[in-house]
């Protein structure tokens, strides 16, 4: 009789351990990546996809709040930020989605299949640069965490969002700040973006670039490292849970 005690007992909390909810954060840390702001606590983290306000309008996150990182890039965006500070006190850095687990990104294909979206999502089969803990989606704000204008919001999916025209290459030569900005006087000379929304988006690609990490090129927010998404595959572990 205690046996079958013992075994029902088991298989409630089995269960019951099932059911909980994963721990985003404790799984991160498990990665041995990196909260950016146990670096530095004047980045500001607003992570859309623990919220409703992003382009899916779904939670995608729940309780996470933080903003994880591979430690060397993590260093880089901290670089960005003390960059960024020394020549604009007023301004920092904030973060809108850092490293994003394969399930989510998954999930997130699986909502958009048959629609717009679909050809923006990667379909999570061997996951992209945000799965490897190697990509931040950020902008720059004012210190009460108020975003700059950057002439197209977060998840836009329109020319207005892009930083250039030509497709990205690890090549820097073809991603200097000078092909950054043409591209963003065009936009100004044809209406799509305002001098000031383009001066603002120059401003975020300089610190960041000085802080070796690269535009891609259809959405001015992600910003990573100039390798090709073989040589990351090959260089960082999947965030697989």
């Amino acid at each position: 009789m205690n046996r079958v005690v013992s075994l029902i007992y088991f298989l409630l909390m089995a269960t019951a351990a099932m059911a909980q909810p994963i721990s985003f954060e404790s799984k991160m840390e498990e990665y041995n990546l990196i909260d950016i702001q146990s670096l530095d606590s004047t980045i500001l983290v607003e992570l859309k996809y623990s919220t409703t306000d992003n382009f899916v309008g779904e939670d995608m996150y729940g309780e996470l709040e933080k903003a994880y990182f591979v430690k060397s890039f993590a260093d880089r965006v901290v670089i960005a930020q003390r960059i960024l500070k020394s020549r604009h006190p007023e301004y920092t850095l904030l973060i809108y989605d850092a490293t994003r687990p394969i399930s989510v990104q998954r999930h997130m294909r699986k909502i958009v299949e048959g629609t717009e979206f679909e050809g923006f999502v990667a379909d999570g089969t061997r996951g992209g640069r945000h799965n490897y803990g190697v990509a931040v989606d950020l902008t720059i704000a004012t210190c009460d965490g108020t975003p700059l204008d950057m002439g197209a919001g977060f998840d836009d999916f329109s020319d207005a969002a892009s930083v250039k025209g030509t497709p990205d290459s690890s090549d820097p030569k073809t991603r200097t700040l000078d092909i950054y900005r043409r591209h963003a006087h065009q936009q100004v000379e044809r209406g799509i973006i305002t001098l000031e929304a383009a001066e603002n988006r120059l401003l975020l690609i300089e610190v960041m670039l000085e802080a070796g990490l690269y535009p891609y090129r259809r959405e001015w927010w992600h910003f990573e490292e100039i390798i090709s998404i073989t040589e990351t595959r090959s260089k960082y572990k999947l965030v697989d849970f």
